[in-house]
């Protein structure tokens, strides 16, 4: 069977070792001049692999994800791992990375496990276009029309990538609206005075009144607004709005003493204040320009400055660009997709982020670009899985 496989990121080239191993003729083509470029930059070089935790509660409300997480086993997807060459190690947030900690160490582990495996690899190559005939696709790759018997689309989205082909590769009803995620949010009232300074918080979304979401961890402020893990997670639900059609009025309550209530804090504060030690009211607390900036806000007062310290509002403005992102929310539609094989009706299989799935930060997407491959070849009796 010839199967074409489109896009080489982690769910293409799981996808085609997998398929090579179970007797295909496989072919991968990749748009860019190697494979693997946005993985090669993932957890800042590291890769971030994927997550001891894996559950439906890190991504968007998808039955696919349900179904691709009790088929796929965090350990399942650790062999096929280690079959490719690839070791790993957790972290102390359950975060899996290789031994090597080098993301374009995995990349070349795939490489070569593929080329091991007899697959073929097409670089440079835009697929422009698939068609179902009788008894197989027509694909025009760079400008020549090719016959497949099988096509995976496997290409990921605009999500640092600038452009992507699935609109052309699937049926447009199947699609939906595409919205960069996991990425720094501009704020209506940043300033530029924190340009640089991170800070241990808790960060709330609202929309209104509405709490829509708590993280916490480590923010970075901007001068054009808010970046960070927690802000990248959060960023995430307002992605997941929008793919559904929803806006909001959007705010950040962000609370930079998050190790400290606000009656004790208003009372260390207020002491300061009473002592003639205004100024110095958050030494020890908070970074010195944190400090002067909620001094400042908070014009100089007690009562006011620990308050705000523990609710300093940022007003949302829009989501950054694809260029910034790390995944894109949005994508296939399930209700297009034969759940059970990840096929639209016209036989054409989608993985990884292609998929309407989109997951939070700490290794969970590139977890579901795995095992979204892996999970077709375990819907089959008579697939071999393991690598080893």
């Amino acid at each position: 069977m010839k199967t074409l496989v489109i896009g080489g990121g982690m769910a293409g080239l799981t996808y085609a070792i997998v398929a090579c191993n179970n007797g295909e003729d496989v072919t991968v083509a990749e748009r860019n001049s190697r494979v693997g470029k946005k993985l090669a930059m993932t957890g800042n070089g590291k890769c971030n692999l994927g997550n001891e935790i894996v559950t439906a509660d890190r991504y968007n409300d998808s039955e696919i994800v349900r179904r691709v997480l009790e088929a796929i086993s965090v350990d399942e997807y650790r062999r096929f791992l280690q079959g490719c060459g690839i070791f790993t190690y957790t972290d102390s947030e359950g975060r899996i990375y290789p031994l090597s900690d080098s993301a374009s160490n995995v990349v070349d582990c795939l490489r070569h496990k593929l080329a091991q495996s007899g697959g073929k690899l097409l670089t440079d190559a835009l697929v422009t276009g698939v068609t179902k005939r009788k008894d197989d696709y027509a694909v025009d790759i760079g400008g020549s029309t090719y016959a497949f018997d099988k096509v995976v689309v496997a290409c990921g989205s605009r999500s640092q990538a600038g452009d992507t082909c699935i609109e052309r590769l699937v049926p447009a009803t199947a699609l939906t609206p595409m919205f960069p995620s996991l990425v720094p949010v501009k704020a209506k009232n940043a300033d530029g005075t924190l340009n640089g300074l991170r800070a241990r918080a808790v960060v709330r979304l609202f929309d209104r009144d509405a709490l829509l979401g708590i993280q916490r961890g480590e923010v970075l402020f901007r001068d054009y607004g808010l970046s960070g893990i927690c802000i990248f997670n959060l960023s995430a639900l307002i992605a997941r709005r929008k793919v559904a059609g929803l806006d909001g009025d959007y705010r950040f309550e962000i609370d930079v003493v998050p190790d400290m209530n606000e009656v004790d804090l208003s009372d260390i504060v207020g002491k300061r204040f009473r002592s003639g030690e205004g100024d110095k009211a958050f030494y020890g607390i908070l970074h010195n320009k944190l400090g002067e900036y909620v001094l400042r806000r908070a014009g100089n007062d007690a009562t006011a400055a620990a308050h705000l310290a523990k609710h300093l509002e940022f007003y949302f403005d829009r989501l950054l660009d694809w260029s910034m992102s790390q995944v894109a929310a949005g994508g296939v539609d399930e209700a297009f997709v034969d759940v059970d094989a990840l096929r639209l009706g016209n036989g054409v299989t989608v993985l990884g982020e292609a998929l309407n799935v989109d997951g939070l930060c700490g290794g969970y997407n590139l977890y579901f670009a795995a095992a979204s491959a892996l999970y077709v070849f375990a819907q089959s009796e008579r697939a071999k899985l393991s690598l080893v």
